[in-house]
């Protein structure tokens, strides 16, 4: 038996902390230029812009100096981009080149013993790798192409082609005839330009760049933009944005490379002679410059995005410098390869589309009979072009054309991930409400001598998608993936998480103003082995139909026994005994009448809640359960259901509650059911793991009485304070009273005991089940409160009404003396046996 004891006047004072868990396709548009004037191109490039989406496009003045944007790899190893050059004498990486809005210029340089190449300067797209500060080359540089003194950045990458718009069979068109910058014709007040240079940033507040200017052979304004990778990967987009104000424009666009995978790119006249391969499925190619160069470094070539090349080809950089020809067969004296090719065509049979449909790792640089291509020298200096289908533009048009480049170092990933859903309830038909999504996230290592592992993914639904409870992965924090998976995957490897949601019916007040909703998926991993971390993201825009039974059904709920006056919420804490305000709202807006609807809730023995007798309330009435007939329900007003639950739990679990509506729409007599949006949550907490008298009366006042010498017995006129205790167990258990008139504390005066002899001091009405007074004389042995005891879990449970007023009797003898008496009863609480 356990006994705990307590003296009167003295407060035990249980400390408890509060903690608080809180769950917590081309578009058009008529716009007219008439010159290649300054003003024209920016309000054309402004133009495009619209389509570019970037909101933040600054035009920098006069002759500006490029900016270099860099994506973080993990280490001390990034992605760069820009316009022209991107190094000092020394190979460090810097900025500074001036001559990016230069009139581009062509001309011939000679890159090995037989082979010349045709160059364009001035204005070239630039990625390359920092490795520790220091230019790693992906792309051919021309001979002493850096900035600083003695330097010529404007000859960098002046082999490859960059965007070419081709309108006839000559060769000669890839560079000077039909070369886009190649064809910007000067403007304004400066003849020496021919572009107008943009800074500004993206979404996610990277740097993106763009160069625009009046292509005079299409009479068409154009822009090539670079940016990073939205997701956050190693990888740049590089796109070219073709407006056509007036007449009607016809051409194939190309996009052409000289590879260089060198360290240092200092030496002009190195041939990178590396492998090249074959993605797979049409998705592109990408080349690795293995053992023979330190640090190994990767590059890849890719078409998945909207505006994506169609047709690629390897080849290498050979005589003649017609870019659709892959180059000579096992021999620099042989003739040109003419099967595969990708010439300008507007209608390629299977010898003119290149490698588009090469087997995946593939060497795109061997032919099927088994000799080399090679170039005029011998050698497999490697290159490559791309080719999108034929394109007629309108007036007023805006085309856009894309190509993703990616690179890194021996060592690091470049992950990429994909975001996808269909819909499994309507495959074929629009997103509705209540229809099931299935969500794939697409992971994959196209890195270089690595593994990359899966950290953290994290999905928050928007508000109107909410996950399936059976989803195959974890879920926590409410409506959100977000787990660790410790997948590891390797080169060129990929795996898919899976999740499922539904459209709940709040999407159609969260639509954005066309109508979608936007879901975002984030993954977080590093290289194995690593202590780098990179984060990726990548989302998808959901159309909603907006339905004829357009409603909001939502049930909240307070702890009216903590705080009476609170918010009403979604999710609230709460112990035993504790009452709980429910709160049931429901609202519909659309077409659609609600004619006959019927509420319906109920708790569960297992909820650890009991419904407060007579606590349901709707429009007026009282009800003592929660299943009652509402009739038929108007549109645009709301409909309230109050009532209260008791907590009878003592364990700590979640107890969700949510409320169902019976209904029928529009005269039908077709019955349909709706849950609320989210389940009212108690989270309700374990019973206190003490067991404790918490509060005691601080004084049983019997008043005056002049005895005139007799005897009296007197019943007490008050009782100041509380009796409370706290029990852990749901077990039976006892509270009693005792009271020691020998003991260090009898009632006296001035240590004159009130009673002397050995007859009874104090009298307690001990309470029983019926009304019959039961008055039990007071010793040093405990008197229980109550004949019949208690039982349960509580925390500071109030028997202030078994010690009140009327409950105490006092003896004072004949003999008593006039004084002032005060003493001291002692109280205990005991765990009593059961059965």
């Amino acid at each position: 038996m356990k006994v705990i004891k307590s003296i009167s006047k003295v407060l035990l004072a249980i400390l408890t902390g509060l903690f608080m868990f809180l769950i917590f396709s081309h578009s058009t548009t008529t716009i007219h230029a008439a010159s290649a004037s300054a003003s024209a191109v920016d309000t054309s490039a402004n133009v495009m812009a619209k389509y570019d989406g970037i909101t933040n496009w600054k035009l920098q003045t006069g002759t500006p100096p490029n900016q270099i944007g860099m994506i973080p790899m993990g280490g001390k190893v990034a992605l760069g981009y820009t316009f022209g050059a991107a190094r000092n004498a020394n190979g460090k990486v810097v900025a500074g080149d001036t001559t990016i809005t230069l009139t581009s210029t062509n001309s011939t340089a000679q890159i090995g013993e037989h082979t010349t190449a045709q160059t364009i300067n001035n204005s070239k797209i630039n990625v390359f790798l920092i490795n520790d500060g220091m230019y790693y080359g992906i792309l051919h540089q021309g001979d002493s192409s850096y900035i600083g003194p003695g330097g010529y950045p404007e000859r960098a990458a002046d082999t490859s082609i960059d965007f070419a718009l081709i309108n006839g069979k000559q060769e000669s068109y890839f560079y000077q005839d039909m070369n886009v910058l190649a064809n910007l014709l000067p403007f304004g007040s400066a003849p020496k330009n021919s572009k107008l240079f943009y800074t500004g940033t993206d979404a996610n507040n990277r740097p993106v760049y763009k160069l625009a200017g009046y292509y005079s052979k299409q009479s068409v304004y154009v822009q090539i933009v670079l940016r990073p990778d939205p997701s956050g990967a190693p990888i740049v987009w590089r796109e070219l944005y073709v407006y056509n104000p007036n007449g009607q424009a016809q051409y194939q666009t190309f996009y052409g490379e000289d590879t260089g995978l060198n360290p240092t790119n200092l030496a002009t006249d190195a041939v990178d002679n590396v492998p090249m391969h074959a993605i797979g499925d049409g998705k592109g190619l990408y080349l690795e410059s293995g053992s023979n160069y330190n640090p190994a470094s990767k590059l890849f070539i890719t078409n998945d995005v909207d505006g994506g090349f169609k047709d690629f080809m390897g080849r290498t950089l050979t005589n003649p410098g017609n870019w659709g020809v892959k180059g000579r067969s096992g021999s620099g004296n042989a003739s040109p390869i003419t099967n595969p090719s990708l010439p300008w065509s507007s209608f390629p049979d299977d010898t003119q589309n290149g490698d588009t449909n090469a087997a995946a790792g593939s060497d795109l640089l061997l032919l099927s009979n088994g000799y080399k291509v090679v170039d005029a020298d011998n050698q497999q200096d490697s290159a490559y072009t791309l080719r999108w289908p034929q394109t007629t533009s309108t007036p007023g048009t805006v085309e856009k054309f894309v190509s993703k480049i990616g690179a890194t170092i021996s060592g690091y990933a470049i992950p990429t991930m994909k975001l996808s859903y269909k819909n499994v309830t309507h495959p074929n038909g629009a997103n509705q409400v209540n229809d099931k999504l299935h969500f794939d996230i697409y992971v994959k290592n196209d890195g270089f001598d690595t593994k990359w592992v899966i950290q953290r993914v994290l999905d928050t639904m928007p508000q109107g998608l909410t996950i399936d409870s059976s989803t195959s992965i974890s879920t926590i924090n409410g409506n959100s993936i977000d787990y660790n998976p410790n997948t590891v995957i390797d080169v060129g490897e990929a795996t898919i998480l899976s999740f499922d949601a539904r459209i709940d019916n709040t999407a159609p007040y969260n639509l954005d103003k066309n109508g979608n909703l936007t879901n975002k998926a984030f993954i977080t991993g590093n290289n194995l082995g690593q202590s780098d971390t990179l984060t990726l993201n990548d989302s998808v825009l959901i159309p909603v139909e907006i339905p004829k039974f357009k409603y909001r059904f939502n049930e909240q709920l307070r702890n009216e026994t903590t705080d009476p006056n609170g918010a009403f919420s979604n999710r609230v804490t709460a112990q035993k005994d504790d009452i709980i305000d429910y709160k049931v709202n429901f609202i519909s807006n659309g077409s659609s009448i609600v004619n006959n609807a019927s509420f319906y809730n109920a708790f569960k023995d297992t909820d650890g809640l009991e419904l407060v007798p007579n606590s349901v309330s709707w429009n007026s009435s009282i009800f003592n359960d929660m299943y009652f007939p509402m009739g038929a329900l108007k549109n645009n007003q709301t409909y309230t259901v109050t009532f209260k639950a008791k907590v009878t739990g003592i364990s700590k679990h979640a107890s969700p509650n949510s409320a169902t509506l019976i209904y029928s729409l529009d005269g039908s007599n077709t019955q349909s059911r709706m849950d609320v949006e989210e389940p009212a949550i108690v989270d309700i907490q374990d019973a206190p793991q003490t067991t404790a008298i918490t509060e005691v009366p601080s004084k049983i006042d019997f008043g005056s009485v002049n005895t005139a010498g007799l005897e009296r017995l007197l019943k007490n006129v008050s009782t100041t304070g509380n009796l409370r205790v706290t029990h852990a167990a749901d077990t039976p258990f006892q509270v009693s009273v005792s009271y020691d008139n020998n003991g260090d504390y009898p009632i006296a005066d001035n240590g004159n005991n009130l009673v002397q002899d050995d007859g009874n001091t104090l009298l307690f009405n001990q309470a029983k089940p019926d009304a019959t007074e039961l008055w039990k004389p007071l010793n040093p042995i405990p008197t229980p409160i109550s004949s019949v005891g208690f039982s349960g879990s509580y925390k500071n449970l109030d028997l202030t009404e078994y010690v009140g007023k009327n409950k105490w009797k006092l003896r004072i003898p004949a003999n008593s003396k006039a004084g002032q008496y005060t003493g001291q009863i002692t109280w205990s609480i005991e765990d009593t046996p059961t059965g």
